[in-house]
């Protein structure tokens, strides 16, 4: 009889990594949030705001109070981690996964610098530059935490 723990089935092995998403998504997404917080708190660069806008969205008022507005950034994040840690689940390469999905999501600065005017413009190259930073900053995180993951996968109970 073979140990189920051992050797699980490919159906558990490679099911949503819920738990470890959520936690990987809220650690990612809060280290981000932060950084862009300081960013526009020393710079006057209103890419927090950017992070947090939530005019296009139907049927929400243009500005919420800002912990609903960041718990909305949050889910985002939550939902990208999962499927990141999922990825990373079926294929490996972490770091390489995590840094990539942080450069791809840099690029929402375009669409969203469109979608209000609270937010730095699509030709405001210092924002640009933080916004990309701290959407790299949030793939490494990403990276990291996939890492910490696939060894604690890789390590046998004892």
């Amino acid at each position: 009889m073979t140990d189920p723990a051992a050797h699980p089935s490919p159906s558990v092995k490679y099911s949503l990594p819920w738990i470890s998403g959520i936690l990987t998504g809220i650690l990612s997404g809060v280290i981000l949030g932060f950084f862009l917080k300081m960013i526009q708190a020393y710079t006057g660069e209103q890419v927090y705001t950017l992070l947090l806008n939530i005019d296009f969205v139907p049927g929400l008022p243009p500005t919420l109070p800002e912990f609903i507005e960041f718990f909305l950034h949050l889910i985002v994040s939550v939902a990208i981690a999962i499927f990141y840690l999922w990825w990373v689940q079926r294929s490996g390469r972490p770091m390489f996964k995590g840094i990539l999905l942080g450069a791809v999501s840099s690029l929402l600065y375009i669409p969203l610098s469109q979608l209000s005017s609270r937010v730095p413009d699509l030709n405001d190259l210092s924002a640009i530059l933080y916004w990309i930073v701290g959407h790299l900053l949030f793939g490494i995180v990403l990276g990291l935490c996939g890492k910490y993951m696939n060894a604690k996968q890789a390590t046998p109970a004892s």
